[in-house]
């Protein structure tokens, strides 16, 4: 023990005292450099991804259920008996039916296709929030026929606002002696919902679900088109999409069942790729700080070869010479990794004050909403990715270590003096 405090103790002289030579201890500086740099880019990057992946999760589970039963809706008594099961399973928040369709919103000249939902509002808000989201008008429908809850977003592209009136056309046919034509209704648009997610906020239009049946199904025996399922912890969600599953066999009723990670998998899954991409990518910037560690301390051999000479003198060991390099590797590593990681956690502390500010300077924008769903940097630092991140940078500097340290115990002490 003693003898590895002594060998810590040269490295830490060596390094602290420098070298006369300027080119040397400007390398060995910049060794600390790129790998704090490398860090905190890793960092900061990790973090951004982490938070990037939570806050659309969060997003989306806001405007939409954990569960989604479609099909196989059309008879009332059924319904009632699978809402009551399904509400009496475990982890089961809450159940609501609705009905859904496809149309044509229209503004005078400027039309948009849109997913019609057709909701009851006195249920809606058990099983999403988006209702909550509401940001102009009214979260709920009057007594008068025909209202409608539109995104910000599509409310912007159609040029309306509250109060005013926008035309849905759907693909339904109305049949007559004079020929056939689609059905077209008027709507009174009562509020204006941010969901904060383009694809929502753009192209979903809310409406009472007894109007929804009026202009979908008319004197068809469909009551609604799909059963959203809330749950009250998410990571239940196969569980409970098991025992739906069982449930529907139970009740004959034929039924298309599906999940919020099924719907989003693909997107998820392009997420956590691109995490791993970029941490790779990032990491080999700490691999070139560790190669430049390598010359740093190779270097530093050559530089010091008297003094590695004069160790050996005095009875220190070839194994003692390499772990005096070992533990000057570790220092620079550890060193740059603490630089690192500060900078890193501010900056990802902050990253959305830093990026509004850069995006004012330079009159740019990092994030569109239509492209990246959100408007916003988010960021989530999770310990065991900075745990991960400072392993994998001393790793690499102790790795370093290993030539420069064999070439320390392959010098010859009794030339070096003789030659001095």
């Amino acid at each position: 023990m003693k003898s590895l405090f002594l060998d810590f103790w040269v490295s830490r002289k060596i390094l602290i005292n420098g070298s006369k030579n300027r080119f040397l201890s400007f390398i060995g500086f910049s060794s600390i450099l790129g790998i704090s740099i490398g860090v905190m880019a890793l960092i900061v990057v990790m973090s951004v991804m982490n938070g990037f992946h939570f806050e659309l999760k969060k997003r989306i589970l806001d405007a939409t259920s954990h569960i989604e039963v479609t099909g196989g809706l059309d008879n009332q008594d059924e319904i009632t008996q699978l809402i009551k099961k399904i509400t009496d399973l475990k982890h089961v928040k809450a159940v609501s039916p609705y009905v859904s369709g496809e149309g044509l919103l229209s503004n005078r000249s400027v039309n948009r296709g849109v997913l019609v939902k057709g909701i009851n509002p006195q249920y809606e808000n058990n099983v999403n929030q988006l209702l909550n989201k509401v940001v102009k008008g009214s979260k709920k429908f009057s007594s008068k026929p025909f209202e409608i809850i539109i995104g910000v977003d599509l409310a912007r592209l159609l040029g309306v606002d509250i109060g005013d009136d926008v035309s849905l056309l759907i693909p339904k046919l109305n049949f007559s002696p004079i020929g056939n034509y689609p059905t077209i209704k008027k709507f009174n648009i009562v509020g204006i919902f941010d969901a904060g997610i383009y694809e929502f906020d753009s192209s979903l239009a809310l409406m009472d679900y007894q109007d929804a049946q009026k202009i979908f199904f008319k004197n068809q025996k469909t009551k609604f088109t799909a059963m959203q399922i809330q749950l009250t912890d998410s990571n239940k969600t196969l569980n409970v999409e098991s025992d739906i599953k069982k449930i529907l066999t139970e009740l004959n009723i034929n039924s298309f069942i599906t999940n919020w990670t099924n719907k989003n998998k693909n997107f998820f899954s392009a997420i956590q790729m691109e995490k791993r991409v970029m941490a790779i990518i990032l990491t080999l910037i700490i691999a070139v700080a560790a190669f430049n560690l390598v010359a740093s301390l190779a270097m530093s051999v050559q530089d010091r070869k008297k003094d590695i000479a004069i160790l050996m003198t005095i009875g220190f060991s070839k194994f003692q010479i390499i772990r005096i390099f070992i533990f000057q590797g570790f220092i620079i590593g550890f060193m740059g990794s603490l630089l690192g990681l500060f900078f890193g956690v501010v900056i990802a502390a902050n990253i959305n004050t830093i990026v509004p500010f850069i995006e004012g300077l330079f009159n740019i924008q990092f994030l569109s909403k239509d492209i990246y769903y959100i408007n916003e940097l988010p960021s989530m630092i999770i310990p065991m990715d900075i745990v991960f991140v400072i392993l994998v940078s001393i790793i690499l500097s102790l790795f370093a270590t290993i030539y420069p340290s064999q070439m320390a115990a392959k010098l010859n002490p009794g030339e070096i003096l003789k030659n001095e």
